[in-house]
């Protein structure tokens, strides 16, 4: 039986790796406030210096420079390593970095994903990875992930024009096993996973196929 990791994104922030099960992001139909009006709520919100910049610079140009995002993620990940947290860092079609921390963390993964959200915080990673996401793979501006990764896969003809977002949460809450829904590995597939905030990785079963 494949066992399956799916990586959700933290509430605004980077994404956390687990064979646990974890809660889907929540939302509607409905959709976002226009960009540069979230920009404007996130500089109201900013604490240092360089988030405040950076959303300064996406109020004035309409959009995230990719520029500032690398900038916080650095700053995330010195945060991250003078923790002491191990994790390894893969950069996604839509540029933006999915972090998987090591199999072996058990019941510290709650403490784990704590420090990744505190350090994701005091980065400005928190706000400008979320915006970032928007900006790149939500340009309808959906008010719920799980839609924005459905339409993708309609649209790439993997899945049919009635898939669901429960239809998706459904299949990779299972077991993913070949035939199913579609071929979560599929490199189509992973770019509309990663649109809506999600990583699925499937390994084969131990000892055998």
């Amino acid at each position: 039986m494949a066992v399956a990791a799916v990586t959700l994104a933290l509430a605004g922030g980077c994404g956390v790796s687990s064979t646990t099960e974890a809660k889907p992001p929540q939302g509607s139909g409905e959709q976002m406030k226009p960009l540069v009006d979230q920009f404007r709520d996130a500089r109201a919100r900013a604490t240092s210096d360089f988030e405040k910049a950076a959303l300064d610079r996406a109020v004035e140009t309409g959009r995230i420079d990719p520029a500032d995002y690398e900038e916080a993620f650095s700053r995330y990940r010195r945060c991250a390593e003078d923790s002491g947290l191990a994790g390894t860092y893969t950069k996604q079609p839509n540029g933006i970095y999915s972090i998987t921390p090591p199999s072996n963390l058990g019941d510290g993964i709650d403490a784990y994903a704590k420090t990744m959200r505190d350090c994701a915080a005091k980065a400005g990673l928190m706000s400008l990875e979320a915006l970032l996401r928007t900006q790149v793979d939500n340009p309808d501006l959906l008010s719920d992930p799980k839609l924005v990764t459905v339409r993708c896969l309609i649209k790439a003809g993997l899945v049919p024009a009635g898939y669901t977002p429960e239809d998706l949460m459904t299949f990779v809450r299972g077991d993913m096993e070949p035939g199913g829904d579609f071929d979560p590995m599929n490199a189509e597939a992973q770019k509309c996973l990663t649109a809506g905030g999600m990583a699925i990785q499937v390994d084969a079963p131990k000892g055998g196929s």
